[in-house]
């Protein structure tokens, strides 16, 4: 089709000399022909291109992508154990704990939260795809309720469900320090009900500035994103000295 119009397109253009010619004699006839002429150029290069590129296809290119902490297939060797100690004996150099992708029995779940609790130093906790399922949340109920000092907590992609996903958010309404929450790509559904229950949960903490779920709900995910809105305004005031 492109190459049809093309050609006809081409065979209009032939006829521009002798129309022009007749045309210069009325100015106004002269200046709707140059602008019929230039559509058709226009037109005409604009099929030309349809069709090179119908006739030669180009290369695929594929993007490239610097490995993230919580890439799944990323590769942890972060000691697990050491990591604990650190936290225990409250080491100020330890500022972030990552045991991403390393799967964790619940026993040392329980360890690292049970640290935390009395933790001052740590700021960022990135526990992604470590296997982490509802007997652990307790523990990061209770981190989240008396820790001030974490700004980050990353749970993404376990194994936790909807009824503990609330449980954790609920706690917010007692942190005003942490800034990040991420707990999206959850083995299991979220419940329409416990989403309503976490947005409500968000709208009475003003501290949280990034939150990564996966909605069902659109009303829940609007309320959250209205609170999530309000919050980075408080802290754009803050850091502005307005409040």
């Amino acid at each position: 089709m492109a190459r049809f119009i093309k050609e006809r397109l081409e065979h209009c253009l032939t006829l521009k000399g002798t129309y022009f010619l007749q045309s210069t004699y009325h100015n106004r006839t002269f200046s709707c022909t140059y602008f019929v002429f230039t559509v058709c150029v226009l037109l005409s290069r604009f099929c030309e291109g349809i069709y090179s590129y119908s006739i030669v296809m180009p290369e695929v290119v594929y993007a490239t992508k610097v490995l993230e902490p919580t890439d799944m297939d990323a590769v942890n060797e972060t000691d697990v154990d050491e990591s604990i100690e650190k936290i225990k004996s409250n080491d100020g150099s330890f500022k972030e704990c990552n045991v991403n992708n390393i799967p964790l029995d619940t026993a040392t779940v329980d360890s690292i939260t049970s640290a935390l609790c009395r933790n001052t130093s740590l700021t960022r906790l990135e526990m992604c795809n470590c296997n982490i399922t509802d007997d652990c949340i307790e523990g990061f109920v209770n981190v989240v309720k008396t820790n001030q000092t974490l700004e980050s907590i990353s749970l993404e992609t376990n194994k936790i469900t909807g009824k503990f996903l609330k449980q954790l958010a609920l706690a917010l309404e007692a942190n005003s320090t942490l800034k990040e929450l991420r707990i999206a790509n959850q083995y299991y559904t979220t419940g329409v009900g416990d989403e309503m229950a976490i947005s409500k949960a968000l709208d009475k903490n003003n501290s949280i500035t990034k939150f990564s779920m996966n909605w069902k709900n659109t009303g829940a995910r609007n309320q959250a994103d209205r609170c999530i809105m309000r919050n980075n305004d408080i802290a754009r005031k803050k850091r502005q000295g307005l409040l």
